[in-house]
Formats: structure tokens, C-alpha cells, sequence
């Protein structure tokens, strides 16, 4: 009986790879989206708001905070979905077009900004 425990064992067992916990990504990506819609509130605050006289660049502010939250967050999910399924699936073609609009909202509403 001891022998036959000490044997190697001839079959392999196949193991899942390991999977990654996404919660940072969608925790960005929320945080991004909630930064967006305050942006966007702040944008149509009236006047008479006890906040409404710091509506003129606070909305542009939070779309560019929103916008840099959601493209980092969607980003990570893209990229580590693609290495996870080894080719551009739905799941990553949807996730790098909409942080790369993330990205261009930022953009835009810097420039908005600036100039």
C-alpha cells in the first residue's frame, strides 16, 4: 500500500489561470461616471445655487476628473481582458472605445478651459 502512494501520479489535472479581481478598474471607472453626471449637474446649477458662482469651471473640471477616472479604469479592464482573452472580443473593443472617449472628453474639456 505505501508504494502505491508514493508513486508519481500519471494524469494531469488541468488548472484555471488564475483570475484578477477587477475591482479596482470598475471602482475607477464608477467614480469617473459619478464625476461626469456632478459635472454635469454643476453645469446646469442656476445663479441663485449657493454653489452656482463656482459653476463656471467646476463642471469643466469634473469632466476633466471624470473623464481621466473613467479612461484609466476601462483602460486596465481593456488591456487585461485582451491579455486574458488573447484577442480584441466585444468586451475589449468596448472597453478601449469608451476610455479612449473618456480620454477625448478630458482633452476637450481642458482645452475648454484653457482657452
Amino acid at each position: 500500500m505505501p508504494e502505491i502512494l508514493e508513486q508519481e501520479q500519471l494524469t494531469q489535472v488541468p488548472q484555471a489561470p488564475p483570475t484578477r479581481s477587477r475591482v479596482i478598474e470598475f471602482t475607477l471607472a464608477i467614480l469617473g461616471f459619478l464625476c461626469l453626471g456632478a459635472g454635469a449637474y454643476v453645469l446646469f446649477a442656476q445663479e441663485d445655487w449657493w454653489l452656482g458662482d463656482l459653476a463656471d469651471v467646476w463642471h469643466l473640471g469634473a469632466f476633466i476628473i471624470g473623464g481621466v477616472l473613467v479612461m484609466t479604469g476601462l483602460g486596465v479592464y481593456a488591456n487585461e481582458s485582451y491579455l486574458e482573452d488573447g484577442h480584441w472580443s466585444a468586451r475589449v473593443t468596448t472597453g478601449a472605445v469608451v476610455a479612449l472617449l473618456g480620454l477625448a472628453g478630458a482633452v476637450a474639456a481642458a482645452l475648454f478651459l484653457i482657452f
